[in-house]
């Protein structure tokens, strides 16, 4: 006599398996608004050529923390444009005829020079020849007919100080200065620029800005980015190696820029019988205000052909602009399709539950599921 749960447990069997397999089917190329990116990966911080972005159009690189950048400095020299007095400028007030009242000053730091018999004087962003008239009225009221000269015997400190603190290099005054991993760069009279989440262009203007503030406005700074940080790539799920991938190439640690399937490509490519391609996930938090994500048809891009009039198979590359250029940081998550996941859980159940208590001898796993699916066409 046959044991009861012998005659059931095949029946019962039988019929998961005809449901894991009528249940399942083929991923089929997405229309083209379902292999559109949501609206939500758009955010105002995004740039539209960081996501999705065409092969063409390459996004502005933007900097991140570890990047060591070259700051080169240069003094304009506006012919036509006189100069106004800045603080710590030094004036000399020389006077011919009256020889005790000469003096040399340099501007105090409420934009004022302390002189003999007429006191305090604003000179402040004035021309030299605006504070000569000035200083000329001022002392007829204690001298008849003054007559007077003022001049500099040292002007621009701050400039003149600032070629003291950088060094000199092959294309000129410049220092190299990294990005700290608070995002920020200090430089002389600078300090605690932002600087990651910016592109070059950004940072240039904005030490441009900082150093026109502060009345530096002949100083001109060149950005130039001498190293890059590696990008650091996670990708998990259903890939053959998932982990961190970092972007240099060979032993010369050449940078290089590094797209969506080129990382999944990196981490083993995908597990066959597993992924779900149709639905891999990106998700970025760098220079966001918080995380972002979405969701790309990686199918579609693998099977994108069509046939021609002749009936040959050709290349379609008209949805490879939406393999995304990644940035530091970015998680890449291939998830497990529907059918792998029934699997696991019949081999959990059946195989290694009913099997192991009943003595049930058939067994069942993930590659006989797929191979009961056919050949695709």
């Amino acid at each position: 006599m046959s044991h009861p749960c012998r005659n059931w447990v095949p029946a019962i069997l039988a019929a998961s398996l005809w449901t894991v397999v009528g249940c399942q089917n083929e991923p089929k190329p997405a229309s083209n608004a379902e292999a559109s990116l949501p609206r939500e990966f758009f955010q105002p911080g995004w740039d539209r050529q960081e996501a999705p972005v065409s092969h063409v159009f390459r996004r502005d690189y933007r900097l991140r923390e570890s990047d060591f950048l070259e700051i080169i400095y240069h003094v304009r020299r506006e012919m036509n444009v006189s100069y106004r007095i800045k603080i710590e400028d030094i004036i000399v007030i020389r006077f011919p005829f009256q020889t005790a009242l000469n003096q040399t000053e340099q501007v105090q730091s409420d934009g004022t020079l302390q002189l003999d018999l007429i006191g305090p004087v604003k000179v402040l962003d004035k021309t030299i020849d605006e504070v000569q008239e000035e200083l000329t009225n001022r002392y007829a009221k204690f001298i008849k007919n003054p007559v007077l000269t003022a001049s500099f015997k040292q002007s621009n400190v701050k400039i003149a100080e600032l070629k003291q603190s950088i060094h000199t290099a092959p294309r000129g005054q410049s220092r190299l200065v990294p990005i700290t991993p608070d995002g920020t760069i200090s430089l002389p009279f600078v300090v605690d620029v932002r600087a990651a989440g910016l592109t070059i262009g950004e940072l240039h203007k904005v030490l441009n800005n900082a150093y026109q503030e502060i009345g530096l406005s002949e100083l001109e700074v060149t950005v130039n980015l001498q190293a890059v940080a590696p990008l650091r790539i996670y990708v998990l799920g259903e890939v053959r190696t998932p982990g961190v991938l970092l972007n240099r190439s060979g032993t010369d640690s050449q940078i290089i820029a590094m797209t969506l399937l080129q990382a999944i490509s990196q981490a083993g490519s995908y597990a066959p019988p597993r992924a779900e391609l149709s639905k891999v996930m990106l998700i970025r938090s760098r220079n966001l205000p918080y995380p972002q994500a979405a969701v790309v048809n990686v199918f579609q891009l693998l099977e994108n052909r069509s046939r021609a009039s002749t009936g040959a198979v050709v290349a379609d590359v008209s949805k490879y602009r939406y393999d995304i250029w990644l940035e530091d940081g970015d998680i890449v998550y291939v998830p497990t399709s529907d059918i792998a996941k029934r699997a696991d859980y019949i081999d959990y159940v059946w195989t290694r539950g009913i099997r192991a208590i009943s003595g049930f001898s058939a067994s069942y796993g993930i590659s006989n599921a797929v191979d009961w699916l056919g050949p695709k066409p």
